[in-house]
This record gives structure tokens, C-alpha cells and sequence, in this order.
């Protein structure tokens, strides 16, 4: 029975298949394996062996029980009755997984960065325009901040199933980027009238990433001489793109953008 099992274990490795329903699977062959187990503890009763039959019956009760959690887990959305996992890992001095989940997300938004701390200046969204050149810099800094752990482009840390219920909730759907990270430099230069975005991450690595075209609904270009003009927050989001089907998640590519939040005043010059 158990070499059955381990054979089916070892099948599932090569196949590429969602980590949950892999869960599921390995659920159902354990709950198989423990039924044998007590088939087992009813033989030894059979044959006049009770101190053994006795401790397979315990160890099928303990497994039993495990497999009881997961199949709440893995297969409903509801919480298990009796569910000491929590008692067990505060004992273990281990975290629960909603609270590692928690975390990983916050981790993932990255912090809230600005450029100073504007109190009397007007502060407004920018709209932003950048060519071919801009957004394969954008890539390339996105790529680097994933490599040194600064993002996560993992959909907030969310389950498949987490992404479906949100996405579906969702009519625009959902990002890799789940909550917009600041872009850890910028600075804003005037070249001529144009008012172009830089940044990256550091001052000694940053590119062109962008145009200002726009401050609310107003064109920059009827506010050149009369304001002054900062780049208050710069956040990055966007990435793949998802969005619920029928019954399951449909992806799509999608270039990553910049948020600009800048302040102005107006120039007495």
C-alpha cells in the first residue's frame, strides 16, 4: 500500500502541476495511507498483539487529525473546529502564516518616500509620457530592485486562489506590482521647456524615465512660467496583468508606469 503511494508521490513531482491541487492530492493519499494503517492496528488486535495494535490506533487518530485540517484547508473555505495549530505554533516559536503573509505584504509595497515635506505648496497627479528608451530604463531599474529584494513582483504574496477572488472583485483586475512602490530616487529636470523625470536606484545610476505633460488636468506648458514646479512622490506600478475568467485567472503582459505626485507654487520672479 505504502509503495503505492510513494510510487504516485514520486509521478506528481514531474508533473507541473498548481501547487494547491498538488496539496489536495497528497491530502487524499494520506488520508488512503491512514486507513490502511488502521487495517493494520485490526490485525495486530486479530493476532493477540494490543500493546501494537493500540499505538497504530493512536498514530491513525494523530493523522487522522492532520488530515482533517487539511482537507478543511485545502478544500473549503471554512475554518476547522479543534484547530490547535495556532496553540502549537506559539509554543514552537513559529509565526502563524497570516502573519509571514502580512508582512510579505507590506514588504512588498515598499515605503512611502517623498522628496521633502510640502505643507503650503499645492500638491497635484502628474500625468507622465515616456518613449521606448524611458520604459526599457523603467524595466531594467524594476528588474535591479527585484534582484536586491526592494519588490516583489508576486501579486502581493497572494494564493492563486487570493488573486481569483480579487481579481473577480476587481473589474480592472489585478498587478504583479499589488500596491505601488516608491522609486527609491528621483529628481526633476527642466531641459528647455521640457520637464523631463529621472531616477533609479541611487543618484549615481539614474536614467531618463519619463516626460511631464500634464499637472492635474492642466498642461505644463500653461504652468511653466507662472509656478515652480517639484516632484513631491514618485511610486512604480503596473507588470503582468491579471484578470478573472470563467473559472480561472487569464495573464497578460503589461509595461510597468510611473505615479507622480508634484508640488508647485507660484513663481514671484
Amino acid at each position: 500500500m505504502f509503495s503505492l503511494i510513494g510510487l504516485i508521490n514520486s509521478y506528481l513531482g514531474y508533473i507541473n502541476i498548481n501547487v494547491k491541487l498538488k496539496n489536495r492530492v497528497y491530502t487524499l493519499l494520506g488520508t488512503i495511507g491512514n486507513f490502511y494503517i488502521l487495517y493494520v492496528a485490526y490485525q495486530f488486535f486479530m493476532n493477540g498483539f494490543l500493546g501494537r495494535g493500540l499505538l497504530f490506533i493512536l498514530a491513525f487518530l494523530v493523522l487522522a487529525y492532520f488530515s482533517y485540517l487539511n482537507i478543511f484547508y485545502y478544500f473549503t473555505h471554512k475554518k476547522a473546529r479543534l484547530d490547535f495549530s495556532p496553540w502549537l505554533e506559539k509554543k514552537l516559536g513559529m509565526k502563524p502564516k497570516e502573519e509571514i503573509q502580512q508582512k510579505s505584504n507590506l514588504r512588498n509595497a515598499g515605503y512611502v518616500q517623498t522628496n521633502g515635506i510640502f505643507d503650503n505648496e499645492k500638491m497635484l497627479p502628474a500625468t507622465i509620457k515616456g518613449d521606448k528608451k524611458q520604459q526599457d530604463n523603467l524595466r531594467e531599474i524594476v528588474t535591479e530592485l527585484e534582484k536586491q529584494g526592494y519588490l516583489n513582483l508576486n501579486f502581493g504574496g497572494l494564493s492563486e486562489e487570493q488573486q481569483f477572488k480579487m481579481a473577480r472583485s476587481n473589474k480592472n483586475g489585478i498587478n504583479a506590482l499589488l500596491e505601488p512602490v516608491a522609486l527609491p530616487y528621483f529628481e526633476l529636470e527642466k531641459q528647455g521647456s521640457n520637464y523631463i523625470v529621472l531616477g533609479g536606484i541611487n543618484p549615481l545610476e539614474k536614467k531618463e524615465l519619463g516626460e511631464l505633460t500634464r499637472i492635474g488636468l492642466t498642461p505644463i506648458a500653461d504652468l511653466d512660467r507662472r509656478y515652480e514646479i517639484y516632484l513631491a512622490a514618485v511610486v512604480i506600478q503596473g507588470g503582468i496583468h491579471k484578470f478573472a475568467g470563467r473559472s480561472s485567472l487569464v495573464s497578460e503582459e503589461e509595461t510597468f508606469s510611473l505615479g507622480v505626485q508634484v508640488a508647485y507654487k507660484e513663481n514671484f520672479t
